[in-house]
């Protein structure tokens, strides 16, 4: 009997191991953040992470077999997305954890946040001030469109200098992009200090905005 709980607790933590296999990379657990915006394909996932597309498809694959993410056919693309909900719950885990006891996490966010011409706003003080404010979405095309903070506004990065003659000089702008792991706001905010505009980083995600409102 002492044998059949052995192997019945061994098998589960074998199972449970698979898991861990795929978080223990940081391009799968950058893939695994990505996906927590929206469904990609393994090109746009590729583009977006910085690596070849056989490289994501090799981290994808461990990711599958780990059944951290599933797929589906669109046209004559592969479509991937989180297996369930709860994986952006863990991802997401996973980063409160490491901003709370990984000290050089927050020597990196402490520095981009330090540089000239980026004002952050906290997550708090965010949600008190944005029906005031102009909330701007620099996040992907895609990602805006799967889910946004209510009345914000979607200019990607990466237009964002193109587009600056349709923000506002006369309120404050509420920059967001994918949270706490990404830099893209304190850069878009710097961007546009440097041109006139009264704006704020807000280095916390849609996620983030909705699980403080809930």
């Amino acid at each position: 009997m002492f044998e059949q709980a052995v192997n019945y607790k061994n098998g589960l933590y074998k199972e449970l191991s698979k898991i861990g296999k795929g978080l223990s990379s940081d391009r799968r657990l950058e893939i695994l953040d990505l996906l927590t915006q929206a469904p990609k394909s393994v090109e746009t996932i590729a583009n977006g992470v910085g690596i070849s597309v056989a490289n994501a498809s090799r981290h994808l694959q461990i990711l599958k077999d780990s059944h951290l993410v599933k797929t589906k056919r669109k046209g004559n693309h592969i479509i991937y997305s989180l297996s369930t909900p709860k994986i952006s719950d863990l991802v997401h885990l996973l980063t409160d954890i490491g901003n709370s006891e990984l000290s050089d996490m927050k020597t990196i966010q402490d520095k981009s946040d330090a540089q000239d011409d980026v004002k952050t706003i906290s997550l708090k003080q965010a949600q008190e001030e944005y029906e005031n404010s102009f909330v701007l979405d620099v996040r992907p095309s895609d990602e805006y469109a799967a889910g946004h903070i209510q009345s914000a506004i979607n200019v990607p990065l990466e237009t964002l200098k193109e587009s600056m003659p349709k923000l506002p000089k006369d309120q404050k702008i509420i920059v967001y992009c994918r949270g706490r792991l990404c830099a893209n706001s304190n850069i878009a905010t710097q961007i546009l200090n440097r041109n006139g505009f009264d704006a704020v980083s807000l280095n916390s995600s849609h996620y983030d905005w909705n699980k403080i409102t809930e």
